[in-house]
């Protein structure tokens, strides 16, 4: 047990390192902003400010987009360099003459850094659009009306509200926009956050690689002391089962300990990586128990069917590695083709993740069922030995 807790906290220690890595890296940390847009220059005019307000209010960008106004390009492109904000655009006198000329040749202009281009011009192109396409059209609606109101001989009071109608027809159209689309995070597999997965997935991975550090339970075992026990009435299934009990245990102590001292220890970094212990803690304390059977009765088979301390090392290694990367505990299993998808949600691995994460108790089921199997194979293992 001592040693066996030993090995186990450096495993932990170097897949908490693993993790820590990770949600403080800058990809990370990029993945969690929200892209910040400068303006630049005059938003007085009606229509233009109109646009801006339903980008930063009403329409989907906003979820993705902040709008920081600025009165000097200077000071945007002072923003810009010290990354303060992703790109601005510069609105200048000209183009909002051509507005009020109902031209539509003049461009807004904007402005970013090269390691920021690829999004911030989807961003920018949605501001543009905006400006161009809904403010230009609708200006140029509502002047014409007037114009030919005013031609047709109407007076004033006639003609304001019919251009106050034609306006409110020229917002409804604009907030129809969101009606044409439903926003939703998807997050990376099953629903999870980034901070929820890669704690789900490491501490799944950690607990995999706890019952390869209890290798030293199945060293130094002999056919001839199963004999014997045999023929003192304990059977080859009697055997399994209590030896995959007094197995159990251990890695299950290992494992309370662990999380124990990571309670204990880790809530600021928690709270900095968006986790909150009562979600997270608790699925790593209460919840890997059905997790933990699987993977010690998958490795009771294992140290049981192999003979030789290099074999076991070599299989166990390169089958927890391999089981571990199709079903998704290093990278989000929508990176890879459908067949290997598939292959990894029906691992043992695979099961154990999307229960930990969808905390569906059909795949308790199919756990139990990995289970059984395991534990039949290591009985008919031990009596063909005692044989």
């Amino acid at each position: 047990m001592p040693g066996i807790l030993i090995m186990a906290v450096v495993v932990a220690a170097v897949v908490g390192a693993l993790a820590y890595g990770i949600l403080n890296s800058e990809s990370y940390r990029q993945e969690q902003m929200r892209y910040k847009l400068g303006v630049v220059g005059s938003t007085k005019d009606d229509m233009l400010t109109m646009g801006v307000e339903l980008l930063e209010n009403n329409d989907e960008s906003r979820f993705m987009v902040d709008i920081v106004p600025f009165e000097d390009e200077k000071d945007a492109r002072t923003a810009l360099r010290d990354g303060q904000v992703s790109a601005y655009v510069l609105i200048t006198d000209d183009f909002i003459n051509s507005l009020n000329a109902l031209s539509n040749d003049i461009s807004l202009e904007y402005f970013a850094t090269s390691g920021q281009r690829g999004i911030t011009n989807i961003m920018m192109d949605e501001l543009a659009d905006i400006a161009s396409n809904l403010v230009v059209s609708s200006e140029k609606g509502l002047l014409c009306l007037e114009k030919e109101m005013r031609n047709a001989g109407f007076p004033a009071e006639a003609i304001n509200p019919e251009i106050d109608q034609l306006l409110l027809l020229y917002v409804g159209a604009m907030l129809a926009r969101d009606d044409m689309v439903e926003f939703s995070e998807l997050g990376l597999s099953e629903g999870l956050s980034t901070p929820e997965y890669y704690w789900i997935s490491l501490g799944l991975f950690f607990l995999l690689l706890m019952t390869f550090c209890s290798i030293s339970f199945f060293l130094g075992k002999k056919k001839a002391t199963y004999q014997f026990i045999s023929s003192k009435g304990m059977g080859a299934g009697k055997q399994i089962l209590s030896e995959y009990l007094a197995y159990l245990l251990v890695n299950l102590i290992c494992a309370e300990i662990i999380i124990a001292a990571v309670y204990a220890s880790t809530n600021r970094l928690l709270l900095n990586t968006g986790l909150t212990n009562n979600v997270n803690i608790i699925k790593l304390s209460f919840n890997i128990i059905p997790a933990l059977i699987l993977y010690t009765s998958l490795a009771f088979f294992l140290f049981e069917t192999i003979q030789g301390v290099i074999n076991m090392f070599l299989a166990a290694f390169i089958l927890y590695m391999g089981m571990s990367y199709i079903s998704g505990y290093f990278y989000p299993k929508s990176f890879f083709p459908d067949v290997l998808q598939k292959i990894g949600e029906v691992l043992p691995t695979g099961v154990a993740f999307r229960y930990m994460a969808t905390r569906r108790y059909q795949f308790i089921l199919v756990m139990a069922l990995y289970v059984f199997v395991f534990l039949f194979l290591s009985i008919l293992v031990r009596r063909q030995k005692i044989k």
